[in-house]
């Protein structure tokens, strides 16, 4: 279950790469979130009125929260029978700290940002800002970052977290790439409906793949001595 230093530090310097690479891209060039927003939009953000993805989009959130409330419970469980907790406290802290504290209550609430389908190039009445620009164009859930989009990128983290050390190659191979996808689709989907920018959905799933990482070593130091 504990990786090796030098394994830890190659993926956690990936991950900074990636955000800070993903972040100057934005940055540089903002209208990217127009011109992918565009994609999606004709007369409206169409996929954002069709019933079948609605009722998709509320499954993941009800499988989201009912994951999250899972493994409380088994962690209520193993403080009740004194049996270890390390793992299930370490999947708890970052489903606390990232998508419900740094997303949904640090950034969501407080950064302005307008969705999509409220800027006046797709018909709102909102002046669109780029991401991390901190504005007045919205009072509270708003665009930057996507609190869904960092939450099943986080349950996808998790659920390779418990499952990785039961897996063979193939195994893992297979869960990656099935967790990828739905991670793809269910961040898409927001970007799809016009509630996100793709900006929102990219930098959610790094914020919170960067607090996992994070919170990895605290709960699960390297003692072993280099040799």
């Amino acid at each position: 279950m504990n990786m090796p230093t030098h394994e830890y530090q190659r993926l956690l310097i990936r991950l900074l790469a990636m955000t800070l690479i993903v972040s100057a891209l934005f940055a540089a060039f903002p209208q990217l979130d127009i011109y992918t927003a565009a994609v999606f939009y004709q007369d409206g953000f169409w996929m954002n009125e069709v019933p079948a993805l609605q009722f998709i989009r509320m499954a993941l959130i009800w499988g989201m929260t009912g994951f999250a409330l899972f493994l409380l419970l088994l962690f209520v469980l193993a403080l009740v029978r004194r049996r270890p907790v390390r793992a299930l406290g370490y999947a708890l802290a970052v489903i606390l700290t990232g998508p419900l504290f740094l997303v949904n209550s640090v950034l969501k609430n407080n950064w302005g940002r307008a969705r999509p389908e409220d800027i006046m190039v797709f018909g709102g009445d909102k002046i669109f800002t780029p991401a991390y620009f901190y504005t007045d164009q919205c009072d509270t859930n708003c665009s930057f970052t996507s609190g869904e989009g960092g939450a099943i990128a986080t349950v996808a983290i998790l659920i390779a977290f418990f499952a990785w050390p039961k897996l063979g190659k193939t195994g893992r191979r297979r869960l990656l790439a099935g967790l990828g996808a739905l991670v793809l689709f269910g961040a898409g989907l927001r970007v799809a409906m016009g509630q996100h920018f793709l900006s929102d959905t990219l930098l959610s799933i790094l914020f919170c793949a960067l607090v996992a990482a994070v919170f990895y070593r605290v709960f699960y130091p390297d003692n072993r001595r280099s040799a």
